[in-house]
Formats: C-alpha cells, structure tokens, sequence
C-alpha cells in the first residue's frame, strides 16, 4: 500500500474495552489512533489533568499519527441557554487542553445542532456558534493544530460550509462522517458532500449501516458504497485521513483489509 495513504489511516480507540488495547491494535495495523469518548462525563471526579496522565500513559511509545474526537455528549457551544453555553465551551476548551498534551495533531468537534427547522432559530445557533469559535479557534492557530467539525443530524453540506465560511481560519477544516449522512441525511448521497467540500474535506469518519440505525459497522455491511466513495475522495479531495469508526476488532481488521485493497487501485 502507499505509504501515504496508510500514514492517512486511522482507527478509533473505541475498537477495544481499554485505549491501551485499541492503541496496541493501532500499532500492530500501523494505523493512527483516534483517541474518543474522554471520560470528563464518566465521573464528577475525573479531572482534565488525570486524563491526560492517563492517555500519555497509553500512547507512551506510540509512533503513529494521533488525533482526538473532542467530548460531545449533551455538548451544545451554542444553545440558548447561557449556563448549558458557558459548560459546553468549557468542555471545549479542555478536550482542546487534551489533544494538545498528547501531541494530536487534529481535533474534532460535533456542531452540536439538533436539526431544528425553525428558521430564525437556525440563524441565531449559527451566529452564536460563530461568535464562540472566532475566538476559540486562537488556540489552535497558536500551536498549529487543526481543528475539523464534523456532520451529525446536519441534512445537507452547506450547513457545516457556512459555519466553516463564517469562522475563516486557515486552522479550521472540515470533516465528514459517511455513516451520518446515510443515516440522517438522506435526502442527499456522500459523494455529494465530498464534491462541495472539496479540498477543505481534511478528516472523514468511515463506518456503515442500513439507513435505520448508527451501526457503525465495517465498510462492507451496509448500504454506502465505499469504492464510489474513495474515487470521488481521489477526485475532489487533497490526502485527508480517514479514520475507520468501528467498535469491534472483527469490523476494524475486516475494514482495514478492505480500505487497503481498494484504495490501492
């Protein structure tokens, strides 16, 4: 395989019952590791700074390319509520904390938009959100990283464009995730959303299902059709990583042999 495109590849940490696990298994692909789920939520007393011992513990020795999927769950930077606003950005700026101690060199972040077909509310998020990440985007343009949001419930690609258009830093990109647009976008295919990023498409989340349920299952099980999806990644994009988001070892080992056969060709 090119030895670029397999630096570009990834796996979760979520493949295992331990990070340690999931990074071994990294290793021995000789994939990049995705750290996800930080433990903030788990436990009112895990602090910022156990986890970082804890996940500098884990990567210690490890190579490969390191990025980090920033906390999510009930994260909201740009909600109405002002108390719900001032801990989401909190939660924000410390998984920012987080990927910089652990020398990740990308961070992802969720929009946090639920979908709402209220026009005015729409608006008001989008103002809100790109008030928040005007400023916050700082922090990764002073120490390089890079920062991606990704697609959840957003129903076409323009949504992220805007709010990516909006915040203007060349420290900001965007990342796709395939499963999320066969699930709740389907209205629109990912090959679509591939050409209207183009080359700001810097980071794709990779995982299948059958437009019912968020499986995340390997790239062969389910309805998304992962060669059409290569070749137009091949056609509109410029080397983003792909990181293979499945929560078994079977589905990464299986998806891991598949992403290598095809993007050979």
């Amino acid at each position: 395989m090119n030895k670029e495109i397999k630096q570009n590849l990834l796996i979760s940490s979520s493949a295992k019952k331990t990070i340690k696990e999931s990074v071994n298994l990294a290793s021995e692909l000789n994939c990049g590791i995705e750290i996800s789920r930080l433990p903030f939520y788990k436990s009112r007393e895990t602090t910022k700074e156990e986890v970082i011992l804890k996940l500098k513990d884990d990567l210690c020795g490890f190579t490969n390319r390191i990025t980090l999927h920033a906390m999510f769950s009930d994260v909201n930077v740009a909600g109405q509520d002002p108390i719900l606003r001032e801990i989401s950005q909190k939660r924000c700026i410390e998984s920012f904390e987080v990927g910089k101690a652990i020398k990740a060199d990308t961070i992802l972040f969720h929009t946090g938009n639920k979908g709402t077909r209220h026009y005015g509310s729409q608006e008001q998020f989008k103002e809100r959100f790109i008030i928040f990440w005007k400023e916050f985007i700082k922090r990764f343009e002073d120490t390089n990283i890079i920062a991606v949001i990704e697609n959840v419930f957003e129903e076409t690609p323009q949504y992220c464009i805007n709010l990516f258009e909006g915040i203007n830093s060349p420290n900001l990109k965007l990342a796709l995730d395939c499963g999320h647009v066969n699930l709740y976008a389907q209205n629109t295919i990912v090959t679509d959303w591939i050409k209207e990023y183009g080359r700001n498409l810097y980071h794709l989340h990779i995982h299948n299902n059958f437009r019912s349920n968020d499986d995340h299952s390997n790239l062969e099980n389910g309805t998304l059709d992962y060669v059409k999806i290569f070749a137009a990644v091949k056609e509109y994009c410029d080397n983003p990583s792909f990181v293979l988001e499945m929560f078994t070892e079977e589905d990464i080992r299986k998806s891991c042999d598949y992403f290598n056969k095809v993007m050979k060709n």
